[in-house]
Parts: C-alpha cells; sequence; structure tokens
C-alpha cells in the first residue's frame, strides 16, 4: 500500500490555512492601522487588535471553509503531473493556485452578493490562496522532491 501525499493531509492544509489568516490579518492590522500622532480630532479609529480579530475571523472562514475544499480539488489534479521537473510543478502550482483564488473570489461575490468591490475582493483572496500555497510547501517539504525517494 502507498503513502498518501503529505500535501493531501487535512491537518497540513488545516495548519497552513491557519497560519495563512494569522499571516495576512497581521499585515492587514498593520497596513490600516493609523498612529496616535497622525489621528485627526473627533474621528474615531478602530484598534489593531479590533481590526485583527475581525481580520482574522474572516480570512478563517474563507480559508478554511472556500479555499481549503477548492485546494484538495486543485492537488488531486496536480498528482497528475509527477513527471514534470520541479520547477514545472511549481509553475503548474502557482497557476492552479491564481486560478483557485479567482474561483473563490467569484464564488465570495456570490456568496456575499457584493460586486462592487469584485476586483479588491478577488485580489485578496488569490494573495491569500498564494501564501495558503506557499505555507503548504514549506510545511510539506515532499512536495517539492520527487516522490520516488519515499
Amino acid at each position: 500500500m502507498t503513502k498518501p501525499h503529505r500535501i493531501n493531509r487535512p491537518r497540513g492544509k488545516i495548519l497552513a490555512a491557519v497560519l495563512t489568516a494569522v499571516l495576512i490579518s497581521l499585515a492587514m492590522g498593520i497596513y490600516h492601522y493609523v498612529p496616535i500622532d497622525e489621528r485627526l480630532e473627533n474621528t474615531y479609529y478602530y484598534s489593531f487588535g479590533y481590526k485583527f480579530a475581525v481580520g482574522l475571523l474572516i480570512n478563517l472562514a474563507i480559508l478554511l471553509f472556500l479555499l481549503t475544499p477548492l485546494s484538495i480539488l486543485v492537488d488531486g489534479l496536480l498528482l497528475y503531473r509527477k513527471k514534470d521537473n520541479t520547477y514545472i510543478r511549481l509553475l503548474v502550482a502557482i497557476v492552479a493556485y491564481v486560478l483557485l483564488g479567482f474561483t473563490g473570489g467569484i464564488i465570495y461575490s456570490i456568496f456575499t452578493l457584493n460586486f462592487t468591490t469584485f476586483s479588491a475582493q478577488t485580489i485578496h483572496i488569490i494573495a491569500g490562496s498564494l501564501v495558503f500555497l506557499a505555507f503548504q510547501l514549506v510545511l510539506n517539504r515532499s512536495f517539492l522532491h520527487s516522490s520516488s525517494h519515499r
């Protein structure tokens, strides 16, 4: 009996999704934070903690309930490309995850009935899917290596 590829193990995908959500939420919180000395008078600003927490909830939902299931399908298709060299497989994976992010953006827009910010949402989800792929590759280094040594 052959061992399943580690990239398809649910624990690895869930950990990669959580790490991606945390990283993206941190980046968004830092990007949108307005330092105290730059704040306008009589204007309310959300705290970094609030922006991080709300962003984390949204990003976790997108990653766990949308991108992770779609990525299982994509990874299943990528397993058929074992004969390609490492760089071709990596390039195909990147293109596949960009398409996964684009598809996720469409599904998210349909689900939220929000098409006015479709391009921003889709770019956010594509970026998230690429970070998600990067975490999976780091957590599952065997994906980059030929499975012949196992």
